[in-house]
């Protein structure tokens, strides 16, 4: 466990050396105060997990990447996606989803979020059901049945 965490550490600090050594060549367009931040846990495999959020300066066309967390509820049966945005509006949210990934994207004037987030476990996307209140967003889907993968009854004609 410890060498993982110490290559989470590693990769951390090569992206914070990229992102300073890009921040100074980058020419100053702007006076906005740049937001980042890191979410470091331990999943419940015992495996270290780091989530970077915040404003990209590599590339990103001005997206913040929100800060995210997944639940997982075996007996609802339920996955609950639940993202950090805000400053936009309902209408300014658009949710895409396949059975293993997410994309959130939300724009609102200087506002811009973008978040392209792996689900823990493959989930219904045509389930999904999406709720936004005071700058948090919820996503619920429910789970896709693993039990009967593939499987499919032939009628006999």
């Amino acid at each position: 466990m410890l060498d993982e965490l110490d290559k989470v550490f590693d990769d951390f600090e090569k992206e914070i050396a990229e992102v300073v050594r890009s921040s100074i060549s980058l020419p100053r367009t702007s006076s906005k105060p740049f937001v980042a931040g890191f979410s470091f846990k331990l999943g419940p495999e015992g495996k270290p997990t780091l989530q970077v959020f915040g404003d990209s300066p590599i590339g990103g066309g001005g997206f913040r990447s929100p800060l995210s967390e997944q639940f997982v509820d075996e007996k609802s049966q339920s996955l609950r996606l639940i993202l950090d945005m805000p400053g936009v509006e309902k209408n300014d949210i658009k949710v895409d989803a396949t059975e293993e990934s997410a994309v959130i994207t939300a724009e609102r004037e200087s506002r811009k979020y973008r978040a392209e987030v792996d689900l823990k476990t493959q989930v219904k996307p045509e389930s999904g059901k999406a709720e936004y209140r005071n700058g948090v967003l919820e996503i619920s889907f429910s789970l896709k049945d693993k039990a009967n993968k593939g499987f499919r009854r032939v009628d006999i004609v």
